[in-house]
């Protein structure tokens, strides 16, 4: 590190603090169970609103379509070549450019001043840096690295192509939600609480991770569950569980799974000599895995069911270390929640009319209970991967499921286009 560096690094980290978030990678295995909080599950305050980001103000997407076109035209945006790590502090030929891109696309305020030299990563830089990061879903460091540089150089002409996707996306929802409802944006990894077009709740939420991908449709929230159990579906038990008791045997009674026979009321418990991979959901002496209720529950204390017929519902995880990750494409098909309590509050309290504090007897055990709400919830499953916010600032997400990849093939005639992926 050099010595001229150090009095702004100081300065920075006094002021503005970096943070990190790990890479988790992919699902964590069945085996792993974080110990519980039971305040997640007991009425909370919200959090704070977090302070908004600077950025470019748009009327709508197709305002920022012409921004982009604008940008295009002018001849002024150049993509970012390879280098190395560049953040507070550094002298580098690339901030120069950083700048500029990041003037063009309206991270950096008309008015900003900054440090001589104009090499020298600023704070004014930094800010911008941290903005147009949060605006892309990508990890919010202020460091200028290679998954930065992706972003930046992604051209105009690609940015006006996925806005149109989305505009014809943000139109086909609008057409048909009601007053009241709630969406979840998968490419976003979040879920949001709307009445009368304003958002009520807003949470993290866990989806399909690219080879488990959760389903783009609209249905209703029609039950509350308090205390769920599950019927793992047979693709989880013949991918994820059913192996892993074939090396151990004793792995189903570890982590509390059942076999059951068929699906008779009261259930049948098939005694651990009798259990038969030859039957597992197949035949005429059908069986099936089950957990019971426990707060060590794979779909946690909270399950929302829908009325689809597509297995995917909204629930509770064990796994809540797994929120703190940017990019929260870890489920096999599934959304989880980061606040299903408040959302249970909320939900029961508009349909039912019931006081929050109601539900808080319900988590003295683990009895399932079922609470059907009087006035099912729309609820949107979207794939939007650019959209405004409540500010009117706009964001953009990574293509995970090559939605926009392929819709933009179908257009262009079967021909993908040169870049690689939109984001």
């Amino acid at each position: 590190m050099s010595f001229e560096r150090l009095p702004l690094l100081l300065f920075g980290l006094l002021f503005f603090p970096l943070w990190a978030v790990a890479d988790l990678g992919e699902e964590q295995s069945l085996a792993f169970v974080e110990p519980i909080n039971q305040y997640v599950y007991q009425t909370a305050p919200y959090p704070p609103i977090e302070k908004p980001i600077q950025g470019k103000q748009f009327s709508g997407l197709q305002d920022a379509v012409s921004f982009y076109e604008n940008i295009e035209r002018s001849g002024h945006w150049e993509p970012l070549s390879g280098g190395p790590l560049i953040g507070l502090g550094d002298v580098h030929e690339q901030v120069i450019p950083l700048r500029n891109l990041l003037h063009l696309l309206g991270d950096i305020e008309e008015d900003a001043s900054f440090l001589e030299p104009l090499e020298l990563f600023d704070l004014e830089l930094y800010e911008a840096l941290l903005a147009f990061q949060k605006r892309h879903g990508v990890k919010v460091d202020g460091i200028l690295g290679s998954q930065t540089r992706r972003l930046l150089s992604v051209s105009p002409r690609r940015r006006v192509e996925q806005l149109l996707l989305n505009i014809n996306r943000q139109q086909a929802l609008q057409s048909i939600a009601g007053e009241h409802y709630l969406q979840v944006n998968v490419p976003e990894y979040r879920l949001r609480l709307y009445d009368q077009g304003v958002i009520q709740l807003d949470m993290k939420a866990i989806i399909g991770r690219r080879s488990r991908q959760t389903p783009i449709f609209s249905s209703k929230v029609k039950t509350v569950v308090v205390n769920p159990s599950w019927s793992v579906p047979k693709s989880i038990a013949f991918r994820d569980i059913l192996p892993q008791w074939e090396e151990d045997k004793t792995y189903l009674s570890k982590h509390n799974f059942q076999v059951l026979s068929g699906w008779e009321i009261p259930r049948v418990i098939v005694p651990e000599d009798q259990i038969d991979l030859e039957k597992m959901y197949r035949g005429g002496e059908y069986q099936r895995l089950w957990e019971p209720p426990s707060i060590k529950n794979t779909l946690g204390r909270i399950k929302f069911q829908l009325d689809s017929n597509n297995s995917i519902y909204l629930h509770d995880t064990t796994l809540r270390s797994l929120f703190e990750s940017d990019q929260r494409a870890f489920s096999s098909g599934c959304i989880r929640l980061e606040k299903p309590r408040m959302l249970a509050d909320a939900l029961v309290q508009s349909s039912n009319r019931w006081a929050p504090e109601e539900l808080d007897p319900l988590f003295d055990d683990v009895t399932t209970h079922n609470i059907r709400l009087e006035n099912p919830v729309e609820l949107h499953v979207t794939y939007w991967t650019a959209w405004l916010d409540e500010n009117n600032l706009l964001h953009f997400a990574e293509d995970l499921y090559r939605h926009d990849l392929i819709e933009l093939a179908q257009q262009n005639n079967g021909s993908p286009s040169v870049e690689p992926s939109l984001n």
